[in-house]
């Protein structure tokens, strides 16, 4: 489906706004309409690289985008609820994000079943309603863009009140399929058996979240898969196995918050492990903390990632015939090509509440990678330093 363009963005935005008023006022109780929006602005100040289709030019339609999200009680026990969100970027696809029922048996208990949010990290569930938290974006060291966010599948949901804190436990059992950016590659990608435990627990001004997940995928790579042939029927075994597009995905993540009337402390840190060869070992954390003075908020973060790839397997040997120097510069090509992502972020950054259900943020932040890593950018001069400021502003509205 192809992504709208960001003037259609616009005059949708308005229509859906008008309608979602409209049916509002003349639907029951029980169809309830919301919707959400944000436009970001940016601009890199070197010209030497992009980052995240930011460059030296003011951009508008990399993360800007419209939700429309609709809310249906069926019974008193099972909803059923739908989002659909056009995307302004080149790389997510607008249409249906979510489309699942809800069955709640008791105040404590509930089922989800359809295409739901992938519960990976802290902000998964509102990572596209930039309205819900403090930054302008979310950082990428930490949540990194275009990584499979929806799943079809099981989701439960329990709650064990205390009188002091509250814990909330959930699990999910499903599957994935769709095209994803690895290694600055589209590329179809399928995870089986896609599960997930998560545990939150809510004390006075303190939320504390830990999850871990995993499920079997497998990316399709014609060229490489049939490259890797080749090397197994030659006898260079362990050389086609580092070459795998199949295997075990884990993703490990904690984080706490603290919040109240004045300021704000979170972390969160995650790390994501692969048996194959396009996604590499990646830890990624965040540190943020920041002071309300009504209406505004201002901030620093912190945001750091080390990724790492399987070491290369020194199997084929070089230097005794040409045929054999060529297979192995071509299987030191595959992993030379891989992008090395470690970089950190410093942000600084001011939301203001223009109104219920409006803000504007500006942020400033400083990327930093080494050598010769990609760090998230696309380097278009050799002399780049890997160090470049990236300036958001960013409009956000609910309604």
């Amino acid at each position: 489906m192809k992504n709208y363009p960001l003037k259609l963005i616009f005059n949708v935005m308005l229509i859906c706004f008008s309608f979602s008023t409209f049916v509002s006022a003349e639907s029951d109780d029980n169809l309830q309409f919301s919707g959400f929006a944000r436009v970001v602005v940016g601009y890199l100040d070197d010209a030497q690289a992009d980052y995240l289709n930011y460059d030296n030019s003011i951009s508008i339609d990399n993360e800007s985008l419209i939700g429309l999200q609709a809310d249906y009680q069926i019974i008193d026990d099972l909803a059923i609820t739908g989002q659909l969100i056009g995307h302004s970027g080149n790389k997510r696809d607008s249409g249906i994000e979510w489309l699942y029922l809800t069955y709640t048996p008791s105040n404590t208990l509930k089922f989800k079943l359809g295409k739901q949010r992938t519960p990976f990290l802290s902000y998964s569930d509102v990572i596209d309603v930039g309205y819900a938290y403090p930054w302008a974006t979310l950082p990428q060291q930490t949540y990194p863009r275009h990584f499979f966010s929806t799943f079809d599948g099981l989701m439960a949901s329990y709650d064990i009140p205390r009188k002091a804190f509250v814990i909330n436990i959930e699990g999910y059992w499903g599957y994935f399929a769709d095209k994803v950016f690895v290694a600055d590659r589209e590329m179809t990608a399928k995870t089986k058996n896609l599960s997930g435990l998560i545990t939150n627990i809510n004390y006075k001004n303190w939320t504390f979240r830990g999850s871990y997940h995993q499920g079997q995928t497998s990316v399709e790579l014609q060229e490489l898969q049939q490259f890797a042939g080749i090397l197994a029927q030659l006898g260079f075994i362990n050389s086609a196995e580092s070459l795998a597009t199949a295997g075990l995905t884990e993703i490990y993540q904690l984080s706490a918050n603290f919040e109240n009337v004045n300021y704000f402390v979170r972390a969160e840190l995650n790390r994501i492990q692969a048996d194959f060869v396009f996604v590499p070992d990646s830890d990624g954390y965040f540190v943020s903390t920041g002071y309300h003075y009504y209406p505004f908020s201002s901030y620093i973060s912190y945001a750091r990632n080390k990724t790492k790839y399987e070491s290369v397997v020194d199997e084929i040997p070089t230097g005794l015939n040409p045929q054999l120097d060529a297979l192995a510069g071509g299987y030191q090509a595959i992993f030379n090509q891989l992008p090395v992502n470690s970089s950190e972020a410093f942000t600084i950054g001011t939301r203001w509440g223009i109104s219920s259900g409006l803000a504007l943020k500006g942020e400033v932040s400083l990327i930093k990678g080494k050598g010769s890593d990609h760090a998230f950018f696309t380097v278009n001069d050799t002399n780049f330093d890997r160090e470049a400021i990236l300036y958001l502003a960013a409009l956000e509205w609910v309604f």
